[in-house]
């Protein structure tokens, strides 16, 4: 099987640096990008599109089965992580944020289940990832394209890589470490009940 990730096109929120929200459209580039990139995914045999229930992913995910003539089902699995209500907009360095990710590094380290308010905590984030795994592996079809997210997308390639034993600071130390621009493709095959990382960003 080979599972195709593709990071929604850039947003509002995205150009701005701030925290994204449920309902951010794609930008003008943000549909470029999503034109061109459907043009690459053309010429792999893809078989389904699966996409985020988010505006932005939905809209991504419209413009590519548009280009390649294939059907696009929606799962809230692929959503992005649900951020505080109360920082949701927000500029990414706006002082409650900062303060937010301050405390959500140093509580998750000791805690994956520790809750601000009504975000989705690590143990949150790692259950989906699974259950977001166990979902694809279970499609008949052999090619899939999955429109998502920056955050959830490393979450699930960590949780491939890991299993039950991915915490949180090795995830942190993942997702800064990779790089996923918007509009970028990202493979992954499993082949038997393994999956590998084929190719990230690209």
């Amino acid at each position: 099987m080979k599972l195709y990730f593709a990071r929604h096109g850039e947003t509002e929120s995205n150009r701005q640096k701030r925290i994204g929200r449920f309902g951010d459209p794609l930008t003008e580039n943000g549909r470029f990008q999503a034109r061109r990139m459907a043009a690459r995914v053309a010429k792999e045999p893809i078989d389904l599109i699966v996409a985020s229930p988010y505006e932005r992913s939905k809209e991504t995910a419209a413009i590519i089965a548009g280009a390649i003539g294939k059907e696009v089902r929606e799962t809230p699995l692929l959503a992005e992580k649900k951020w505080p209500s109360t920082i949701e907009g927000k500029l990414l360095e706006d002082s409650e944020a900062k303060k937010f990710f301050d405390l959500q590094k140093e509580k998750n380290i000791a805690d994956p289940n520790w809750h601000h308010s009504d975000e989705e905590n690590f143990s949150d984030i790692k259950r989906r990832a699974r259950l977001f795994i166990d979902y694809v592996s279970g499609l008949k079809q052999e090619n899939i394209l999955a429109v998502s997210h920056e955050y959830f997308i490393k979450a699930v390639i960590a949780a491939m890589m890991h299993g039950d034993a991915l915490a949180y600071e090795i995830f942190r130390n993942f997702f800064h470490f990779a790089v996923l621009d918007n509009a970028s493709l990202t493979l992954c095959q499993k082949d038997q009940d393994a999956w590998k990382l084929t190719a990230l960003n690209y």
